[in-house]
């Protein structure tokens, strides 16, 4: 017997909404406010974004700074640009069908989309962009089979060869004895949501034969309206969802046991150009574990800010407890640098514009 989804809801915390999940958190966050001397003191993590891309960061303004050989190829265009426009500067970059397109300021994979033809393309702009006036970014869609996110800090300080905020004194003590120059301190492994066929059961029977496919029913049988009904040959895959989130059915994978030395060496090497720049997630494809491992072929599709989750925590086998405990972790270090850079000077925001920028999302979620 199948379990009914709020069932499922209720008892994986994977799918909890963000308001609830984080809602154990609030006391320790208020803690780190106190002794920050900010209820908005993660503002000053990544000086080099509005609000240290708690909310809103504008994708191209980071990306554009990083090395080409790490990046795709992609066109920005403002959200009334014409479609005959849109599709030449396309053919002048070279970006082949299909590409990714998504809103140049998205969060948790809203408007992201695998667009395979023009006709779709024309859809896209005519559905969503109209209704949404969002600027968006067309991004060469990356062949590399593996999908990762990458959530690196590095401390202030130790770039400066000073040592401010957190001093020498402090950390000799063994207060900071924890945190290392730099770290890479979760890779989530994205498996993204796909059937196997058996030629027997049809596309939708695979489906519903699958909990984490049945919270998408509803936008898959649009998707795949000809292939409903369609039996699946013997072992055939079908990928139901290439976008990695984990809001559209990818699952997510505790992926820590790829860290390696090398692999942050070369993301210390991509840093470099991002002045300002402390704490993020990197949404990246490989073309192999090893090669990632190795710290090599790194392909950089996206760069996150402070709101970065530490995302292995959503594998199905995380228990609760050290979900909250790696949150916990990840809201200290967070508290480190944005304290060592208020020492260098680095201002945290006003309460004001973090309130308003919650309540807004607040509304937007539940009214």
């Amino acid at each position: 017997m199948k379990k009914p989804l709020w069932w499922i809801k209720l008892t994986n915390f994977e799918y909890w909404s963000m308001w609830l999940f984080y809602l154990p958190t609030l006391p320790y966050g208020l803690y780190l406010a106190l002794r920050s001397g900010s209820m908005a003191y993660f503002t000053s993590v990544n000086p080099a974004v509005p609000l240290s891309g708690m909310k809103g960061q504008p994708k191209q303004n980071i990306l554009k700074l990083l090395d080409e050989k790490y990046l795709p190829k992609s066109l920005y265009f403002k959200h009334n640009s014409e479609f005959e426009f849109i599709k030449s500067e396309i053919e002048k970059k070279k970006i082949g069908l299909p590409f990714i397109i998504k809103p140049e300021v998205g969060e948790r994979g809203k408007g992201v989309e695998k667009i395979k033809s023009f006709e779709e393309l024309k859809e896209y702009l005519k559905e969503y962009l109209q209704e949404n006036k969002a600027d968006f970014i067309i991004q060469e869609f990356l062949k590399e089979p593996i999908e990762l996110g990458v959530l690196y800090y590095r401390l202030p300080n130790n770039l400066k060869n000073k040592v401010k905020g957190v001093n020498n004194k402090t950390q000799s003590k063994g207060r900071l004895k924890k945190f290392k120059t730099s770290a890479i301190t979760s890779i989530v492994q994205k498996e993204f949501l796909t059937v196997t066929g058996d030629g027997k059961k049809t596309l939708a029977q695979h489906i519903e034969d699958s909990d984490r496919a049945r919270f998408q029913k509803k936008r898959l049988q649009k998707e795949f309206a000809q292939e409903w009904n369609v039996t699946i040959p013997t072992n055939e895959k079908i990928v139901l969802e290439p976008i990695g989130n984990h809001c559209r059915g990818t699952k997510f994978l505790d992926g820590n046991a790829l860290i390696t030395k090398e692999n942050i060496a070369a993301f210390d090497e991509i840093m470099k150009p991002l002045e300002n720049y402390y704490y993020g997630r990197f949404d990246i494809k490989v073309s192999s574990i090893e090669d990632f491992k190795q710290g090599k072929g790194i392909k950089i599709m996206e760069v996150n800010g402070v709101a970065s989750e530490p995302a292995h925590i959503y594998d199905p086998k995380t228990p609760i407890w050290k979900a909250y405990k790696d949150i916990f972790w990840h809201m200290k270090i967070i508290q480190v640098i944005s304290f060592q850079n208020k020492k260098d000077g680095t201002a945290f925001a006003s309460f004001s514009e973090v309130f308003k920028l919650v309540s807004d999302e607040f509304k937007r979620t539940f009214f």
